[in-house]
């Protein structure tokens, strides 16, 4: 483990009396520690931070500066904080004009579970992708999914691994799924495991499983190897016109947050769309179709998805994802009529536009034959995928340039995955530590 250049942080845990306020012990009793992962230059390389600032952040998101001092520094203390009191700690590294060089953020905790077990937070380079600690089982095409808010769980046909985002390191010999996940689905502290012969629902905690019936409407094998788009509130569609293989689908799976499953229906059959959905409008999704629209819009609780009047765009494993209420961009991805060098530049679909559409086409290319994306501003997007090569690459692009992000361990078939601290994606598969990217 790498820490940082102070060797531990305290935090004074205050008890409250029935009546009255205790005095705080003298000895502080919950401690945290910050890491760099793999990545043992980042607090050493030019340019150099000077100062290090640690925010509390409280159940609401309200940040307080708990800590200031200069670096290099030994130990600092936090203030007093209550035993039942939860927070997160947000961590910045700065060079003398205030400019964060590296940045970190815990989940959420209760304080008073610190005492015997000291917080770990994960600080990295901003800009970049950073190894985090305690590398995980190297998986190929991982499905991955987040359980409550803590766990990244990656399958790889039975195999899976799940990785405690707040201890920082992986939960150990979880056992292997009882059928291939073709498609993930992640909710609370269970998953649906899909492929063409059926699902399962698994607890995460338990590992007790047990069979989905297929709702009404459609069949597991009509969606199996869709991607799934999750929504705000937990719920979440698989697409069957997202699978790269397995022919043409019209039919998705909707999941609610608390587990129901029913099939819903696009207009248009399609094969290696990309998907994503957009707050106040629904689950829009784009190509895979040489002849219906070039994107679709389904709002739930309608009967079907709706054209949009963009031209047929036939690419195949491009991804989507959502900018603001009322754009979406779309990159990578291949046989579309807009492929440069042989793959789909960013470019971005409006949502807003009522007749002979066509997509924005933001500059510089891409050479990714199968993408993701993760937005990073209402501009600007991460997009992470393979080239013709099938090496993994990774691209930060935006309505002014498109650049690449070098990976820190080379890579094939690996995914991205949003995490639960709000501007942060990984990238998990391929080689055995996930790498991490916050602006």
């Amino acid at each position: 483990m790498r820490r940082s250049g102070f060797r531990r942080g305290t935090l004074a845990a205050c008890a409250l009396a029935a009546n009255a306020v205790a005095a705080c012990s003298s000895t502080p009793t919950a401690t945290f520690t910050l890491t760099t992962g793999e990545e043992t230059d980042a607090l050493s390389r030019a340019p150099v931070p000077t100062t290090l600032i640690v925010e509390g952040l409280d159940s609401s998101g309200n940040a307080q500066e708990l800590a200031r001092t200069a670096l290099p520094a030994d130990e600092l203390s936090l203030g007093d904080k209550g035993r039942s009191d939860v927070g997160a700690l947000r961590v910045r590294a700065v060079d003398a004009a205030g400019k964060p060089l590296l940045k970190g953020e815990s989940l959420y905790v209760q304080f008073g579970a610190l005492e015997d077990s000291p917080l770990e937070v994960f600080i990295q380079r901003t800009g970049e992708l950073a190894r985090m600690p305690r590398g995980s089982a190297v998986l190929d095409a991982p499905k991955l999914g987040i359980a409550v808010a803590r766990y990244v769980v990656a399958a790889s046909g039975p195999s899976v691994m799940l990785y405690d985002l707040l201890r920082l390191e992986p939960v150990p010999e979880f056992p292997a799924f009882p059928r291939p996940a073709r498609s993930l689905v992640t909710f609370g502290s269970a998953a649906i495991v899909i492929d063409e012969q059926g699902a399962t629902t698994v607890d995460l905690s338990t590992s007790a499983a047990s069979e989905l019936a297929p709702p009404t409407g459609g069949t597991f094998a009509e969606i199996a190897g869709g991607a799934t788009v999750t929504l705000p509130d937990g719920s979440a569609f698989v697409v069957g016109a997202t699978r790269a293989t397995g022919g043409p689908s019209q039919r998705v799976l909707a999941i609610t947050k608390d587990g129901g499953v029913a099939f819903v229906t696009l207009a248009t059959p399609r094969e290696g769309a990309c998907a994503t959905w957009v707050e106040g409008r629904g689950l829009v999704v784009v190509g895979g179709s040489a002849t219906g629209a070039g994107a679709e819009l389904f709002v739930p609780g309608t009967p079907q998805g709706v054209p949009l009047p963009y031209p047929p765009d036939a690419v195949k494993s491009c991804s989507a994802t959502t900018l603001d209420g009322s754009h979406v961009l779309v990159a990578g991805g291949v046989g579309s009529p807009a492929d440069v060098a042989g793959a789909a530049p960013a470019r971005v679909i409006d949502l807003g536009c009522a007749s002979m559409c066509t997509p924005a086409v933001w500059p510089g290319t891409m050479p990714l034959v199968r993408a993701e994306s993760f937005t990073l501003a209402p501009d600007a997007a991460l997009v992470a995928g393979d080239d013709a090569t099938g090496a993994s690459r990774v691209f930060r692009v935006s309505a002014a340039e498109s650049k690449e992000i070098p990976l820190k361990a080379p890579r094939r078939n690996a995914r991205l995955v949003a995490l639960p601290v709000k501007g942060t994606v990984a990238i998990v598969g391929g080689a055995a530590p996930i790498e991490q990217y916050v602006e």
